[in-house]
């Protein structure tokens, strides 16, 4: 899978959306796409002051600014829409690529163009929507700073116009030719389709479901971003079926991400981010390698470690795999490891840190369930735990006889190291702490943790100057808004399938199976799995979750239980060969090939899986610590 036609790697996450900013080759950026960034920028910057100057408050004047929750509104819809499109030209959102890279060459350059069309037709289509969305409701104004409609849709309607402009420019970025015969040809099948829907309108109704999911996949295969692909679905599902006005969609669109919730995944990847590029990632890590490596398997077992509490301080996968393997990757090229091993074992330490708080995939899941965030974090402590004590232990016995000697460190150097990493380890200590606590939302505690790690950056270790801060800023604006604008649509996509009574068919055909909850628990792993390695992990937890969950209950399972293993069997799809995005990215990373970590990865797949049905069949792993606080 890529964003790139002609690159191995997928440049945007999978599971979570987030990349090494390596991987992006520069590129000049155009004067509309600085206009976009500077808006989403702002709504960054200024959402940043405004939840932690709540915490302020309420900490010493037991107050709050309570037009805070409108601007939170307004910035979410901004980094949104507006942060999707600018991630659009910077090839950061996900698309399935394995089927296009199958395909000869000179092919290639057409259906990259296609699927350029194809986002534009979408762009116009949710820009037509959001302005009737708008007109509708004009009249509206919120309760606190009198604020109307214009404030909510305008950043819609700006993003989707964004959109449709990078999307035309790159259909004839290739070839001109091309460009103008994609869009014709696309413009006669829309023509042809259409024809066909008002001739046979009555008759199609009954097969909405099929065709979207059959449309949905080609699309898929084709290379169409996800995220467009699942905005399309709505559309199709609700105008074949006739049941719903299109108008539901953008107001979808919204209720995906109005959550207070989702504000906390931007600051999580920026406090990420900050962390990494401010030397606090680096210190965490060398007391890590001093106190780890001295066990057989040295290395290798502290990146488990490492990813295990690097898992509790960015929330995505991707971003903790890209800090570890460069920052150990020549030392441990040094030390004799294989790069393929090395590949091997951060993916699957990935899965296992899929469940360590504060994971984007359970700040997703929340927001669109009625799970707690504050207990769905407890919850995957233990089974993350369990699977990192069952790697550690694969990694002991596979270093029998092996000639690596890790290298013996005086007490004296583990304490002074201990000492300089201890402002990094009170990092997860506050993020954590402060949600499960409940004196602060995810949201005010991961504004906290921005303002931490910033300050322990410039002024304690002195390592971020203000051009990498604006670039991470940067950064984690395009990448925030491409998680959220694919929360955005898979919300609207989930909600047409629940019209379409999808659950209810489900727990239908698993009745016919015997209705045990037993297979209805492998078939959720199965379908996650698959689903994670071909959707990129998150699309899939949106879809899949909303629609899963409500039949859990009626099978007897625990939906914190539950939660946890939908997160898990993601995260395991999008890690695992041969097409899961992250093992892609991680190999690229690693300068190895898929070929040769996968070999590698084969006994570190299976402890996981048996960590997966552990988690699935036995309760307590997920349970027992909620149940301890009283979260359960």
């Amino acid at each position: 899978m890529s964003t790139h036609s002609d690159a191995v790697v997928a440049a945007d996450g999978e599971a979570d959306g987030i990349i090494d900013p390596a991987l992006s080759p520069p590129r000049r950026i155009e004067p509309l796409e600085r206009i976009g960034e500077v808006f989403v920028v702002l709504a960054l910057t200024g959402e940043l002051v405004a939840m932690f100057g709540n915490v302020v408050l309420r900490a010493f004047f037991n107050s709050s600014w309570q037009w805070s929750l409108e601007v939170s509104e307004i910035a979410l819809v901004t980094m949104t829409f507006v942060g999707g499109a600018i991630a659009y030209p910077r090839d950061q959102h996900m698309s399935l690529q394995a089927l296009v890279q199958q395909l000869p060459l000179r092919w290639r350059p057409a259906l990259a163009a296609l699927a350029c069309w194809q986002v534009f037709a979408m762009s116009l289509v949710g820009g037509w929507l959001a302005w009737q969305m708008m007109l509708s409701r004009w009249n509206q104004v919120t309760p606190y700073l009198g604020l109307h409609e214009l404030w909510f849709a305008g950043p819609m309607i700006f993003g989707m116009a964004l959109l449709a402009y990078f999307s035309a420019g790159k259909a004839f970025q290739r070839s001109v030719r091309v460009g103008v015969a994609t869009g014709l040809a696309l413009v006669v099948v829309v023509a042809a389709l259409a024809a066909l829907w008002l001739t046979f309108r009555a008759q199609l109704r009954g097969y909405a479901l099929p065709a979207t999911f059959f449309i949905f996949t080609v699309q898929c295969l084709l290379g169409v971003p996800i995220g467009f692909v699942l905005m399309l679905g709505s559309a199709l599902y609700l105008g074949i079926s006739q049941t719903i006005p299109l108008s539901v969609i953008p107001i979808n669109m919204q209720a995906g991400i109005s959550s207070f919730v989702m504000l906390a995944i931007p600051f999580f990847i920026l406090a990420g981010y900050v962390m990494t590029e401010g030397g606090l990632s680096q210190r965490l890590m060398n007391f890590i390698v001093y106190l780890v490596d001295r066990f057989r398997g040295g290395m290798l077992q502290v990146i488990v470690v490492t990813m295990y509490i690097m898992s509790g301080i960015s929330g995505s996968k991707l971003a903790d795999v890209a800090a570890v393997a460069t920052t150990m990757k020549t030392f441990m090229r040094g030390e004799g490891y294989e790069a393929s091993e090395m590949a091997a074992v951060l993916s699957s330490c990935a899965v296992m840190g899929e469940t360590v708080p504060p994971s984007i995939a359970m700040l997703v899941l929340a927001s669109v369930t009625t799970l707690s965030i504050g207990s769905l974090f407890v919850a995957g402590l233990l089974p993350a735990a369990v699977m990192a004590v069952c790697l550690m232990a694969l990694i002991w016995f596979r270093s029998r006889g092996r000639s690596i000697n890790a290298k013996r460190h005086a007490p004296r150097e583990v304490f002074r190291a201990g000492l300089i990493a201890i402002p990094a380890l009170v990092a997860p200590i506050i993020l954590i702490g402060g949600i499960v606590s409940g004196i602060a939302t995810p949201t005010e505690v991961s504004s906290t943790a921005v303002v931490y790690a910033l300050v322990l950056s410039v002024v304690f270790y002195r390592e971020l100057g203000v051009n990498q801060f604006l670039r991470i800023v940067s950064l984690t604006a395009s990448q925030a808004g491409m998680v959220l604008f694919i929360t955005s649509t898979a919300t609207s996509f989930s909600w047409a399938l629940t019209i379409a009574r999808l659950p209810q068919r489900i727990v239908q055909f698993m009745g016919m199976l015997g209705g045990s909850s037993t297979m209805f628990m492998l078939a959720t792993i199965v379908i996650l799995v698959v689903m994670g390695a071909l959707l990129e992990g998150l699309p899939a937890l949106l879809i899949f979750g909303p629609l899963f969950l409500p039949i859990s209950a009626v099978f007897g399972i625990p939906p914190l239980q539950y939660g946890i293993v939908l997160i898990i069997a993601m995260g395991f799809g999008a890690f695992s060969p041969p097409i899961g995005v992250g093992m892609f990215v991680t190999c690229a990373i690693c300068d190895t090939t898929v070929e040769s970590a996968s070999r590698h990865m084969v006994p570190y797949l299976l402890i996981l899986a048996i960590g997966l049905l552990l988690v699935a069949f036995l309760p307590w792993f997920s349970l027992i610590v909620p149940s301890l606080l009283h979260m359960a």
